[in-house]
């Protein structure tokens, strides 16, 4: 731009300058003939005026170093005299004779029959009728003679370095303000949004300046508010329980959050790149091509197993579907609840039958029995199944109230005093059985939470084990710390449980006893494992079929 501007702006002055010169020249040239022509007038009143030879005063007379010629003519045209040719025709119908008679004097300029050279001539008529004409060649007026060259082209020159220094300040004063602009816009897209344009002037230019710095404000506080947006939107995003892609038309990712990354194994940005290179499954893809708005629950194999819900809905640029967002939710545990709680209403209703059918079967044969030996055997039974029926009910509203979170007074207590309370409430089922009681007490540090609880958690296992154990053996209980934790160990040396068994145990209504011989309601385990989650602890169980089980639970310290 620079040397475009240059060359403008040089190619400007020396067109004007080639228009002054000509202009000078023609100027100069017209007031030379002027001049000539005058000088000639004052050689002919001079040559009227003055008595003497004329042939010596006009020999002597020179105009530009040029001598003048010289001619008189009478009033008929002929011509009496010339200086430069004796025989000369009637000059009547010269131009300048022509003028000279009609107005006493006149100028022509011509070319000379005489000379053949271009000739200025000035005639006079005098007081008798006579035309006295005094002529010069026009070579004489010519402005290119050496000594006037010389002065134009020296002018010239000095005109042209003046022009061409003014024209590098004019193109300088324009063209820094735009490179400085040039050089800040390429700062700002590159990301340098705090640079402005410095040194504004009060021209157009400064204008400009002025205005690209209040667009680039302007510029700096969208870019903000977009940036603000977007952290806002990506911090959402990543926060979110649920998986989010979008896509554009051709299934392009435009964003997708970590939990959707999670849920499809996929472990860096896919941003860019097509959402059927990263998730497999036939289904799914399937029921993104389709077009319409709709969910649809899937089942992944891949990185793990999961129940899916997914939901499609499309992106609208007017009438234009220019995308689609995709809405993942994990609903595998949701599945897994719903089957736990059909399978425990279905395991509730058969518990519930059971002893109820007993109850309603003894009591409806005791109508028709009148031995009273046969009818206390029943009225036994029925007692028996209401006493079972009573425990699985409390059982049943046990865990219900653990799982639904509601807890009793939560306080600091120690296990050792509950631990105690438990082998005095579990005495009299020991004794029946000619069962002893280990314990072994080497704990004085406090746990918190729902002592009540772990009341019902300790007597549980505790009854579990003298239930399970052989008459004439022994249940030992050990409560004891062991680093940050509380440790309760009860161990007997009972039936055992079989190896494939053992990660089935704390399951709601699952019993190693197929028969039900022991009476329990099968929940006692599972209430146990719902109470040591209560408390973040753990508990596990070793057993050898035959042998015995031991009981490890553990429970970190306040």
């Amino acid at each position: 731009m620079r040397k475009k501007i240059l060359t403008s702006v040089i190619i400007t002055v020396l067109f004007a300058l080639i228009i002054a010169c000509s202009s000078f020249v023609v100027l100069y040239n017209y007031q030379d003939l002027n001049s000539t022509k005058k000088s000639l007038k004052d050689f002919a009143n001079y040559i009227v005026n003055v008595n003497g030879d004329y042939e010596d005063l006009i020999s002597g007379y020179r105009i530009n170093n040029t001598p003048v010629r010289c001619t008189v003519i009478d009033k008929n045209g002929n011509v009496v005299y010339d200086s430069v040719d004796k025989d000369l025709n009637s000059h009547r119908d010269r131009d300048e004779v022509i003028k000279a008679n009609k107005y006493g004097e006149g100028y022509s300029t011509r070319i000379s029959e005489t000379t053949g050279k271009k000739t200025v001539y000035y005639a006079e008529k005098l007081e008798d009728g006579t035309i006295l004409r005094a002529s010069l060649p026009f070579e004489t007026i010519d402005i290119f003679e050496p000594t006037n060259l010389k002065v134009y082209i020296g002018i010239v020159t000095i005109v042209m370095l003046f022009s061409v220094s003014l024209s590098m300040k004019l193109v300088r004063t324009i063209i820094e303000p735009l490179k400085n602009l040039e050089n800040v816009t390429a700062r700002i897209a590159g990301g340098d949004l705090n640079i402005r344009v410095k040194s504004l002037s009060n021209d157009e230019i400064g204008s400009l300046g002025k205005t690209f710095n209040n667009m680039a404000d302007q510029l700096q506080a969208k870019i903000r508010e977009v940036v603000d947006k977007q952290n806002r939107l990506e911090s959402i995003l990543r926060s979110m329980e649920s998986g989010v892609i979008a896509v554009d038309g051709d299934d392009t990712v435009i964003t997708i959050n970590p939990y959707a990354k999670r849920v499809f194994g996929i472990r860096r940005d896919i941003s860019g790149e097509k959402i059927s290179k990263y998730i497999k499954d036939y289904d799914i893809n399937t029921f993104l091509n389709e077009e319409d708005d709709s969910e649809k629950e899937v089942k992944i194999l891949h990185p793990v197993e999961r129940e899916l819900r997914i939901k499609k809905a499309s992106i609208i640029d007017g009438i234009d579907r220019i995308g689609k967002v995709i809405a993942v939710q994990d609903i595998s545990d949701i599945k897994r609840l719903e089957n736990m709680r059909s399978q425990f209403v279905a395991n509730v209703s058969h518990e519930l039958k059971t002893p109820l059918t007993s109850i309603k079967g003894f009591t409806e044969t005791l109508k028709d029995v009148e031995d009273e030996e046969t009818r206390k055997k029943f009225l036994d039974i029925i007692e028996k199944e209401a006493d079972r029926l009573g425990r699985l009910i409390n059982d049943i509203l046990i865990l219900s109230k653990i799982e639904s979170d509601i807890s009793g007074e939560e306080d600091e207590f120690l296990p050792n005093k509950v631990v105690d309370d438990v082998i005095n409430m579990v005495k009299v089922l020991a004794d029946n059985k000619n069962i002893t009681i280990e314990l072994d007490e080497r704990n004085y540090d406090l746990l918190f939470g729902d002592k009540d609880r772990f009341l019902q958690l300790v007597l549980n296992i505790v009854e579990n084990s003298i239930k399970y154990s052989n008459e004439g053996s022994t249940v030992k209980i050990s409560s004891f710390t062991k680093g940050d934790n509380y440790n309760l160990i009860v161990e007997d040396n009972g039936i055992g449980i079989p190896k494939e068994d053992i990660p089935r145990i704390f399951e709601r209504f699952y019993r190693v006893d197929k028969a039900r011989k022991s009476g329990g309601t099968g929940l006692g385990l599972a209430i146990v494992k719902h109470i040591v989650k209560t408390f973040n602890g753990n508990i596990k169980v070793e057993s050898v079929l035959g042998v015995g089980s031991k009981f490890i639970i553990q429970i970190k310290h306040i």
